[in-house]
């Protein structure tokens, strides 16, 4: 192989990189890093067309790709392909042989490799997320939206940060419910998001390490250890590194897979290389080959939510509700109630019950971190909803449940509380005696309850991860100033849902970006989004083998259960009809008040 020049094309989740390795002189001569916004086809193209400018269009080079988008590329194009585990070791091995410990941050994945201290080639060990994208350099894209600053910016804004706050980092919608109480009592956006970068270095290190040391010298590669120094700084405070040789940030740390894949052409890995060509030639192949958007998800299809509006119709006849009005009372009459609040993950509701078990009262708000100032607002409304038709409301008890129970039982000084689960079940079995399943989706959490004759014989919870809950289709709506009350309606007028599978909220936004690139509508795809929740559900929550296991009397209830799109797509999925209750988002407050009332009768 005569060429001088090797190419080495990484296809990564949210950018495109590559490095020219001169094989002459042994040195790295050219590289580039790109993010290609999901349009990865013309992102290369555009790095080319870049290589020919520079190097002439009578050099050849022989190429080889690797990343999480590439081995498309290299089947079409008829050339080399490595993993990129390996790329990344062979640079390593190259330029900096003592390191025992690499950590990689990508935009959508974090690895860490341990290497041998008697073998500088070989990988004892290789860890690397899997469905979630906490840890990664798409967690603090989301963090600075959420801060309403550039990607770019995140290092300056950090590195100002006197301050550490408990933060998630295993989830980019568990650490917006963290975030936005501290945006709302006034915390510095430093602080926030230097807090930000801890949160990441805590999910990489105890999320992939799990047990394995960390030994040092350690190297830190990818892009945003690249764009954020500071990054680095937080990563080696918790390792308690002190030394600077026990750290090594490359030369090329955005492009160092990159770099590595080049390298794998003198190598043993290079045998199956192809012939050396022209850029033109590799361009020409590319348009013709390849597709501009290439989506694994965009060209499957879906059905529609109703295939006549016959469908539709018998739909809303079963399941809608007219609007409920609080109960009216003679001036000056007295009425004793018991009050149930649920302190949610992001709402805050509350029922108010007569002693006959009539619901006279109900309150549903977005709690925006401060849950108690929610329901103490939300109460007061109650209070002087009656007061001004001159009824006396007697509170006889007050129960809590939730998030919050023993905080809200504390500040309202709560004649009763209890678990969510028990407060679900009861408000469900008050609408469905017989009740054999209970599903309760949250704003970040979903409760999967399993009945029998009344007892609760199983229930599966989601854990570090909030895809397939509220927040999962609210952040998307938001972004589009669509209202939620608005999306059943797009999604039930798509005419082409998306099918987006059931993935991390993090890994999701790529995939909307190509929808939306690929001509898909706001509707096709938050009607996409709707079924992702219920994939979701059942991929990582309730994993039965068949959904007859559920049983023929099943109840849903939660806040995001108000959305009529998930219903269907939920009733679509199990293949039969279920019960949502009137009062679905409230159903944990309605169960607390109904167990008070039954607590304080005793």
């Amino acid at each position: 192989m005569s060429a001088k020049y090797f190419l080495g094309l990484d296809m990564g989740s949210t950018t495109v990189k590559c490095a020219v390795w001169d094989r002459e002189i042994g040195e790295v001569v050219h590289t580039d890093y790109r993010r290609h916004d999901s349009a990865v086809k013309l992102t290369l193209l555009k790095i080319l067309r870049d290589i020919d400018k520079k190097f002439g269009g009578d050099i050849k080079f022989c190429a080889v790709f690797t990343g999480s988008q590439s081995s498309g590329f290299a089947a079409k194009l008829g050339v080399s392909h490595v993993q990129e585990v390996i790329a990344v070791s062979i640079a390593i091995a190259k330029f900096y042989p003592k390191t025992l410990t690499s950590i990689e941050l990508g935009g959508q994945d974090a690895k860490i490799l341990f290497f041998s201290q008697e073998d500088e080639t070989a990988v004892l060990d290789m860890r690397m997320n899997g469905v979630c994208a906490g840890g990664t350099g798409a967690f603090i894209d989301q963090m600075a939206s959420l801060l309403n600053i550039k990607s770019e910016n995140f290092n300056e804004l950090a590195s100002a940060g006197k301050k550490v706050y408990d933060i998630s980092g295993r989830c980019g919608v568990f650490a917006k419910t963290d975030i936005q109480p501290l945006i709302n009592q006034g915390v510095p956006r430093e602080d926030i998001a230097l807090s930000c970068l801890h949160a990441l270095a805590k999910q990489t290190i105890g999320g992939l390490a799990q047990g394995m040391e960390i030994k040092t010298p350690i190297l830190f590669a990818g892009g945003p250890f690249f764009f954020i120094p500071k990054l680095v700084d937080v990563f080696c405070e918790r390792l308690g590194i002190e030394k600077k040789g026990d750290f090594i940030i490359p030369e090329n740390a955005q492009t160092l897979i990159a770099v590595g894949a080049a390298l794998s052409l003198d190598t043993a890995l290079g045998n199956k290389r192809q012939n050396p060509m022209k850029i033109d030639e590799i361009l020409k192949k590319l348009k013709d080959n390849i597709l501009d958007v290439p989506s694994v998800l965009g060209n499957k299809k879906s059905e529609k939510f109703f295939d006549s509006g016959a469908d539709f119709a018998e739909f809303n006849k079963r399941y809608k509700f007219d609007d409920f009005s609080f109960k009216k009372y003679k001036k000056g009459e007295k009425v004793s109630v018991f009050v149930g609040i649920d302190a949610g993950s992001t709402t805050t509701k509350f029922v108010a019950l007569d002693e006959k078990k009539n619901v006279i009262y109900s309150f549903y708000k977005n709690n925006l971190g401060k849950p108690v100032d929610t329901a103490k607002s939300g109460l007061l409304e109650f209070e002087n909803y009656y007061k001004e038709q001159d009824v006396q409301i007697e509170i006889k008890g007050l129960g809590t449940t939730g998030y919050g129970e023993i905080l809200f039982a504390k500040a309202f000084g709560a004649d009763f509380h209890i678990v969510e689960t028990i407060a679900h079940k009861t408000a469900a079995v008050f609408y469905e005696p017989n009740v054999s399943f209970i599903l309760d989706l949250g704003g970040q959490d979903m409760k999967a309850i399993f009945i029998n004759d009344g007892i609760i014989t199983n229930i599966a919870l989601n854990e570090a991860c909030s895809a397939g809950c509220g927040s999962f289709i609210e952040s998307y709506s938001k972004s589009l100033n669509i209202a939620p009350q608005n999306i059943a309606k797009l999604a039930f007028e798509a005419k082409n849902p998306s099918v987006l599978g059931s993935r991390c909220t993090v890994f999701m936004n790529s995939s909307i970006i190509t929808e939306q690139k690929s001509g898909k509508s706001a509707g096709d795809i938050l009607a996409g989004l709707c079924r992702s929740v219920i994939e979701n559900l059942f991929t990582k929550v309730v994993r039965i083998p068949n959904p007859g296991i559920l049983g023929e009397k099943i109840v849903v209830q939660g806040g995001t259960f108000k959305n009529d799109a998930v219903l269907r797509a939920f009733t679509q999925y199990v293949g039969k009809e279920v019960i949502r209750p009137r009062f679905s988002g409230e159903m944990g407050a309605l169960g607390v008040a109904l167990l008070t009332m039954e607590e304080i009768g005793k």
